[in-house]
């Protein structure tokens, strides 16, 4: 018995889940045939409007048509004037009847009202001018009037309408008949073009690694014993879009190198109208550390510096009390926090602690110096005369070069933007090496001369067939390769 009421229950519970599965598909069903016939009545309504627009127009235009037509078949036909005019002669009738009725209500000589007309609430005139003025009107009249309404030439005007809104019609539905079905060739040709577009942003925007400067670094870093542990070193060509970064992802000392981008900190606030150049901040006698520079010796501690003297001591002279102040007034932990600004790479947390950095990350403070050029203009005008044309710029004389050098317990550094044919951001970062400012002045002036010296000349021959050919030839007769750097 139980399981007989147990198979019931089963069944019972089957059905109703069948039931519940066809009502589900049925609200399917409906909701999507709902959103189908949605969708056709906006297309329809759409079509709809578009050809309503266009009845719209030709009917304001038919119209013009037939006022400007029926005033020369009136020009042309005095009997209709004369008709308007015997209409108006009526109404000025019944106008003066009214007046006569107003002035003379008590006199039986103008109307006779009888009682059966008052009953049913008419009213008759027995002799009065209406009844003549409508007596004058004879029938036969009044079928010459509607004669003269039905004109021939009325009816080919509209017959004449109605064609041109058929035309219309027709005309509208070629044209998006023909918007619709595109020209196979006009799209081949788009897409060739679009093809052509693209592929010219991409070589555009490509960046390749230099050979020429792999392979000379390369050489330089054999015959320097120059390795991961003392050495690091970037190079970019904005023109062409050539890199080339050895060990640029290991920290080490920055020394001043640290100095450009605190100052740009500075420069922002004067370009969002935080600061200007004539501020003062105040000179803590924890501030003062020796060094170059005109700031310990100018002013003491508890005095106030004006901004624009300190940003120019720190860059020019490389002035260390001049940074403490900087870095003090904004703290020291907020102004490294807000250095990772310039860059996209996380920093460790020694970099905040610390006066620590990494190639990669002095690379990407050039970029955004470069891409920000006029916003620091004045502090790239004072990286062009400081260190007294030492480093990067020692063999360079007739190049522009805006850089930062850093020296301190064995490390020295400089980087910085050079302006020649091309412009190149170069950076070269040393521990322990020997000679190492006159080795970083060596580095830049090879790593110019070997991408300058590299010229294409682009020879143009033309055939009996008129057909153009191109070759490409190649100078490698400069070799800077050989420079002794020892």
């Amino acid at each position: 018995m139980e399981k007989g009421e147990n198979s019931k229950k089963k069944d019972v519970l089957r059905n109703k889940n069948i039931t519940r599965n066809k009502n589900s598909s049925k609200k399917k069903n409906m909701t999507r045939n709902r959103r189908q016939s949605k969708q056709r009545n906006k297309t329809k309504n759409q079509k709809m409007s578009k050809k309503g627009n266009i009845l719209k127009k030709c009917i304001s235009k038919i119209r013009r048509i037939l006022q400007e037509n029926t005033s020369k078949i009136q020009e042309e036909n005095p009997k209709v004037n004369e008709t308007k005019l015997s209409k108006g002669a009526l109404k000025e009738s019944k106008l003066k009847f009214k007046e006569k009725d107003s002035t003379e209500k008590g006199s039986k000589s103008s109307t006779r009202i009888s009682i059966e007309d008052v009953s049913k609430g008419r009213k008759k005139t027995s002799t009065t001018n209406l009844e003549k003025n409508r007596k004058s009107y004879s029938k036969g009249k009044h079928k010459k009037k509607r004669k003269l309404k039905v004109n021939p030439k009325a009816v080919i005007i509209r017959i004449a309408v109605i064609m041109v809104i058929i035309i219309g019609i027709v005309i509208y539905n070629t044209n998006n008949k023909e918007e619709e079905t595109p020209n196979p060739e006009i799209a081949n040709e788009q897409v060739e073009e679009t093809v052509q577009a693209t592929s010219a942003e991409e070589e555009v925007i490509e960046e390749t690694v230099d050979t020429s400067v792999e392979q000379l670094i390369a050489k330089i870093c054999a015959e320097n014993n120059l390795n991961e542990n003392n050495f690091h070193f970037f190079y970019y060509n904005i023109e062409e879009k050539k890199y080339y970064f050895y060990n640029e992802d290991t920290y080490f000392t920055a020394a001043s190198t640290i100095k450009v981008p605190v100052t740009m900190l500075y420069y922002d606030q004067i370009a969002e109208g935080k600061m200007t150049l004539e501020d003062e901040l105040l000179y803590n006698i924890d501030d003062y550390e020796a060094g170059g520079g005109t700031t310990a010796a100018y002013y003491s501690p508890g005095e106030r510096v004006p901004l624009s003297h300190l940003l120019e001591q720190t860059i020019v002279n490389s002035d260390n009390t001049a940074l403490n102040i900087l870095m003090g007034n904004l703290g020291y932990r907020q102004c490294k926090e807000e250095l990772t600004k310039y860059s996209d790479i996380e920093m460790p947390e020694e970099f905040y602690t610390s006066n620590i950095a990494s190639g990669a990350y002095y690379y990407d403070v050039l970029q955004y110096l470069y891409q920000n050029a006029e916003k620091y203009k004045e502090l790239i005008e004072y990286m062009k005369i400081s260190s007294g044309g030492e480093y990067l710029k020692a063999n360079l004389p007739q190049y522009d070069v805006a850089h930062k050098y850093g020296s301190y317990s064995g490390y020295v550094h400089d980087y910085g933007i050079i302006y020649g044919e091309n412009t190149y951001l170069i950076g070269v970062f040393t521990n322990g090496v020997a000679n190492a400012s006159q080795l970083i002045a060596e580095i830049g002036e090879q790593v110019v001369n070997c991408v300058e010296a590299e010229e294409v000349e682009i020879v143009v021959e033309t055939n009996t067939e008129n057909d153009i050919e191109i070759h490409t030839d190649t100078n490698t007769s400069n070799d800077t390769s050989s420079t002794d750097t020892n």
